[in-house]
């Protein structure tokens, strides 16, 4: 069933979203594969004879000058095309490029507006005035704070909490940024309310089973929570930092897992069987988030989470589908049409994310499919059943294969998403 779903939602992506990609009418169907750089001198040309016209009228050029120009530049037009367009024509040819160019880069803009200097100081600021308060609190009111019950914290915390979420918005400017710590600080709450209640939270669990063998099931219980508090949060305030953080709290609830250790960061699934619906979640906001952008269509209040189904859908999917093609990945006997079948899967992704962000412009979902697509090449050398006393040689094609890799990376950029 699964495997249908997903066949379903790639078929829709290619059914749905598939354009016409005429750049002009009026038989001139043959200028459709134009490349971005003919297209970028046309647009040049365009301005240019623009310019020109413009000064033309204001007496700037004489008329002989403005037409010998003009024609210099209609020339110019012909060798890039084959044949010579007149203005309405270099004009009709470049509007599409314009526009989707202008398209791509508001959605840039909101990306790079949220990894911003400012954010960036600001929410590291937010996170040490937590730790802060909190150790000062610790140092100075221990004495106070003893005579406090586990349930007495409890409310304290969570109306502190709360309390900064609901606080932010009687804050102009800046209301996001007040609540962003109300926000963080219930995951700190959660925590503290099952160390509280444990004993509550064990008799909820299977008595054959004890709490720590059920806590994954409590942290997807619990991110589910934190989803639908931060993401009310952040339509109210219409922040993408409260949407981000909200993505990556729906992405945990169905089993995606982010740890750091000293000198380590661990990036998967809790579970092995979380991880089809973890992709199947993922894909289905790709798919939206993909549909509208292509169609244009923008939904209300929500385009907060933008940048999380983008970035966040991205990621999951794809190391989801690096996961389950592994040929390690297959429990017990080996099944050869489960694992094709995988394999079919993952290069129609990558292809997909490929075609899609190249043909409307979607670049970020370009340059990870992109990036984790070639991670999947890389897996599948490894697969290979290779002798040990061929180990030198393995190690040669390997340094080699990656030696080429680099120069392709450097060369088209704008295909991975570590170099970008």
């Amino acid at each position: 069933m699964m495997r249908q779903l997903i066949s379903v939602f790639l078929v829709v992506i290619f059914w749905v979203s598939t354009p016409g990609l005429s750049i002009a009418q009026n038989n001139m169907d043959n200028f459709d594969n134009l490349s971005q750089e003919k297209v970028k001198e046309l647009i040049s040309i365009r301005y240019s004879i623009t310019t020109i016209n413009d000064l033309a009228k204001r007496d700037v050029l004489s008329e002989t000058q403005a037409t010998t120009e003009t024609k210099y530049y209609l020339e110019k037009s012909q060798l890039i095309v084959g044949e010579k367009l007149t203005l309405e024509q270099i004009i009709q040819l470049t509007n599409n490029y314009i526009v989707t160019l202008e398209s791509q880069r508001n959605i840039i803009q909101k990306i790079a507006g949220f990894v911003t200097f400012t954010n960036i100081i600001l929410t590291a600021a937010a996170i040490l005035l937590v730790f802060a308060l909190t150790s000062l609190a610790t140092l100075y009111l221990i004495p106070i704070l003893k005579l406090i019950p586990s349930w007495g914290y409890e409310i304290i915390i969570y109306l502190a909490c709360f309390g900064a979420i609901v606080g932010g918005n009687f804050v102009n400017g800046i209301g996001e940024f007040i609540a962003f710590p109300g926000c963080l600080g219930l995951t700190g709450a959660i925590s503290f309310s099952h160390y509280v209640h444990r004993n509550f939270f064990q008799k909820l669990v299977d008595g054959k089973k004890s709490y720590r063998d059920n806590i994954y099931n409590f942290i997807y219980l619990d991110s589910l929570i934190l989803f639908i508090i931060w993401a009310i949060a952040g339509i109210f305030y219409q922040s993408s930092l409260l949407g981000f953080i909200a993505i990556i709290a729906l992405e945990t609830s169905l089993g995606f897992s982010i740890i750091v250790t000293p000198l380590r960061y661990m990036i998967g699934f809790t579970e092995r069987d979380v991880i089809p619906r973890a992709m199947s979640a993922s894909l289905i906001l790709l798919t939206i988030y993909v549909s509208a952008e292509i169609v244009n269509f923008e939904f209300p209040y929500i385009e907060v989470f933008s940048t999380g189904i983008l970035f966040i859908g991205s990621f999951v999917y794809f190391i989801g589908t690096l996961i389950i093609s592994n040929k390690w990945y297959q429990s017990g006997k080996f099944n050869i049409n489960n694992y094709l079948w995988l394999q079919f899967m993952a290069i129609i992704s990558g292809v997909a994310a490929l075609y899609i962000g190249s043909v409307w412009q979607v670049l970020l979902l370009q340059r990870i499919g992109g990036t984790f697509f070639f991670l999947y090449l890389i897996e599948k050398y490894f697969e290979i059943p290779w002798k040990k006393e061929y180990a030198a040689w393995v190690t040669l094609g390997l340094a080699i294969i990656l030696y080429l890799s680099a120069l392709v990376a450097k060369q088209y950029p704008e295909y991975f998403f570590i170099v970008s």
